[in-house]
């Protein structure tokens, strides 16, 4: 591929020649971790303290909704994310509430726990403006369910009116009826079962053949011992003949399932299982035309096995089971999560280890892909935990081993150092020094999988992937030589699934400047060419190689489609045309790795690229000023177009662009331009130095953290890197520099002129 072009070159210079625009060098940066940044679309919440939203209540009227969150709890942030951004949910609530989020894991969410008795998550409560409770949900509702419970609230017909109303002996037929769904929306299942028995006592039992008390039989009676029970089975075929087999037969099959589970008791803290009682009901059961007896039966065995620690008699039940052809994944899953929590010995723990791997290789012969994806990695997960017990520590991380060999070693010291890369700064997170031999071994907790660095003898360097998988990585070290010439070389990564994408990519990213060196011999060399042209011309090489490139990496991208490392590769397909890619290979990712923070740093990545594309808001940030007495951020020139300029004291290119910028505000500082420098530097000394020699006449702050946040929101990976946003905020240029840069401004500003009629000239 070289050579070819190579062969072509001539051609290529020819073609270009005649359409040279002015570009300039930019010096590249790695591409930052980008964090979450959504646009709201629903519930706005409050945005202060606790006592700060009872004061806005009391102000405004409105009463409270308070989401109860946790930050573990995965119903939660599907509900934040599926029913909270709905707009019809939004418009309703942001309306009548002071919408509230409460992390119940701080210590202000603790004392409201205390006050409000939360003990599942979510729980979501309605109060008024001094913090009473009048309604609430408990569980992850849909939209719909959502909005009638927000209007019981709004109405006063929630959870503590109804309670109150019980109390004082209302008892009409259509408030019980209301009464026991509100009971059963609060969390309350067992008091709304105990009121419609208490209910159904006060009715003839012949009413249970009228649909809307059969659907409360249905919904709440879950005592197989109660008489509307006994009636329904005795009745059965009658019940059959009005509500059909399948509805009549799920619900006997609920009831005496819930029955089988009632001979566990706790007497003076210690469990007691009462074999006698449960036996009777077994061979009572056996006489019973109930579908799936065997299953009822097995599965409180199994139940009263796994609370009495016999974790022996739990798997030989199991293994019955599973010889029966017992095939349902959630079933099969539930055993695992049971034997990992509960049990400690090992041999056990193996031996559900293997049912785990058994159903993970039988979700690849299932026909839905993507959910087949998530089940089979559920079951990996349990069955590494079952073999490393150590893995259900919440603190626990993985150790990986790195090893390799430095070739040529230096009398100085032969270092070698992970380091871990966050905008343009790095941070060291282990190093080790090679053996007299040249030969290391690095032990290195993995307290975040993702891309890391592998440093040896402070210069040659190499990105690999630090998961739970040992790396190996030689290096050809710069020896004793006076000089550390650190040229492009290509350092193999090996090392697992994940560490064969790292090495794809750096061995294309080694190609990629082999091929440009190679364009840039011939460009340079032309004689009788001037610079600038020689300077185009290789930007549009660059580009051309560059293009070259992500057709590469659109191939590794599909490739290694279902290894996690792939979003690095991802991150460097940003075009349109690799969009459906791109997307596709995502929805894999997700299925597969539903935890991932690299697959979340990923998606919200190209969320906030979305937003930043051209005609978005610019991103807001606020920065200090030389002299500290004030911060600024784009927001502070609205009203004016603005030149914003990200550049560092120690970047060349943004140095040499500054007297371009001087002559864009030397003739469009009076015309409704204002320029605003923003700086990554990390050395607040560098930059004020760097400040002094350049007297830039214009507004210019530091960002903290080298600029690791603005890198973020603005999703640049280069410097000098120049924007235009219009008198709004809006992004309307970007990249901009020399002639490109005046001739948006003259552009913007010409359109403000005013039209001078045929008349006037």
């Amino acid at each position: 591929m070289k050579y070819c072009y190579l062969l072509t070159i001539v051609s290529i210079i020819g073609m270009l020649l005649a359409d040279v625009k002015d570009s300039r060098a930019q010096m590249t940066v790695a591409q930052p971790v980008q964090t979450k940044a959504e646009v709201e679309t629903g519930i706005r919440f409050f945005e202060g303290s606790w006592n700060e939203a009872l004061a806005e209540s009391k102000k405004t009227g409105k009463p409270i909704f308070m989401d109860c969150y946790t930050v573990w709890c995965v119903p939660c942030k599907r509900l934040a994310q599926e029913v909270f951004t709905k707009p019809e949910v939004g418009e309703y609530f942001n309306s009548r509430f002071i919408n509230v989020k409460m992390d119940m894991g701080t210590a202000q969410g603790k004392e409201l726990n205390k006050r409000y008795k939360v003990t599942g998550y979510p729980t979501l409560l309605f109060l008024d403006e001094d913090g009473n409770m009048s309604h609430r949900i408990v569980g992850a509702p849909d939209g719909k369910i959502l909005l009638r419970e927000a209007v019981r609230a709004i109405e006063g017909n929630g959870y503590t009116s109804m309670n109150k109303m019980y109390a004082e002996g209302n008892r009409q037929p259509g408030f019980i009826q209301e009464y026991m769904e509100v009971l059963d929306v609060a969390g309350e299942g067992k008091k709304s079962a105990d009121i419609c028995l208490d209910y159904f006592d006060t009715l003839d039992k012949t009413k249970l053949k009228e649909r809307e008390y059969w659907d409360l039989f249905i919904k709440y009676v879950k005592d197989v011992d109660s008489d509307e029970a006994k009636y329904v089975y005795k009745n059965r075929k009658e019940f059959i003949n009005l509500y059909g087999e399948k509805e009549v037969g799920k619900k006997l099959f609920q009831l005496y399932n819930g029955g089988a589970y009632r001979y566990w008791k706790v007497e003076d803290g210690i469990g007691v299982f009462d074999e006698k009682g449960f036996e009777k009901y077994v061979r009572d059961l056996m006489k019973k035309d109930i579908d799936r007896k065997g299953q009822i039966i097995s599965d409180a065995r199994m139940n009263y096995a796994m609370k009495a620690g016999d974790w022996e008699e739990y798997v030989q039940l199991g293994n019955e089971r599973l010889q029966a052809g017992e095939d349902n994944t959630f079933v099969v899953y539930n055993w695992g999560l049971r034997v990992n929590v509960g049990c400690k010995d090992m041999t056990v723990r193996e031996e559900v280890a293997k049912w785990m791997e058994q159903f993970a290789m039988a979700c690849d012969r299932k026909p839905d892909a993507k959910e087949s994806a998530s089940f089979k990695n559920s079951f990996l997960i349990i069955a590494d935990k079952l073999r490393h017990p150590e893995k259900n520590d919440k603190n626990y991380r993985p150790t990986i081993v790195i090893t390799g060999k430095i070739a040529a070693l230096s009398d100085k010291g032969n270092i070698i150092r992970v380091l871990k890369k966050e905008g343009f700064s790095k941070q060291a997170i282990d190093s080790c020094e090679a053996k007299s031999d040249g030969t290391y071994e690095l032990k290195m907790r993995v307290e975040q999988p993702g891309v890391y660095i592998l440093e040896c003898q402070g210069g040659q360097r190499v990105e690999f992937w630090a998961g739970d998988e040992d790396v190996h990585v030689d290096f050809p070290g710069f020896g004793n030589a006076k000089i550390k010439v650190i040229r492009p070389v290509y350092i193999r990564v090996a090392g697992g699934k994940n560490n064969e994408v790292l090495d794809k990519l750096n061995w294309e990213a080694f190609q990629n400047i082999q091929l440009a060196g190679a364009f840039a011999r011939p460009v340079y060399s032309q004689a009788g060419v001037a610079d600038s042209v020689k300077q185009q011309l290789m930007t549009r090489l660059g580009e051309v190689v560059s293009h070259d490139m992500s057709g590469r990496l659109l191939h590794w991208a599909e490739e290694y489609a279902d290894r996690e490392a792939v979003v690095t590769v991802l991150a460097k397909l940003r075009g349109e045309e690799y969009t459906e890619t791109v997307q596709k290979v995502l929805t894999i990712l997700e299925a597969k790795y539903p935890t991932s923070v690299a697959v979340k740093d990923f998606k919200a990545a190209r969320a906030q690229q979305e937003l930043i594309k051209q005609g978005g808001m610019a991103p807001e940030f606020s920065c200090p000023t030389p002299d500290g007495k004030k911060n600024l951020g784009p927001q502070d020139f609205k009203g004016k177009y603005l030149v914003m300029d990200f550049w560092a004291s120690w970047c060349g290119p943004c140095r040499g662009e500054i007297p371009h910028l001087k002559e864009a505000y030397e003739k469009y500082a009076d015309k409704g331009v204002a320029f605003f420098s923003v700086s990554i530097d990390k050395s607040d000394a560098a930059w004020k130095k760097a400040l002094a020699e350049e007297n830039m006449p214009w507004e210019q702050v530091c960002a903290p953290q080298a600029g690791k946040d603005v890198m973020k929101q603005y999703q640049f990976s280069g410097i000098p890197y120049i924007l235009v946003l219009d008198k709004e905020g809006r992004i309307v240029g970007t990249n901009l520099r020399g002639k490109a840069l005046m001739d948006k401004l003259e552009e913007l500003v010409n359109e403000n002129k005013p039209k001078t009629s045929m008349m006037m000239r």
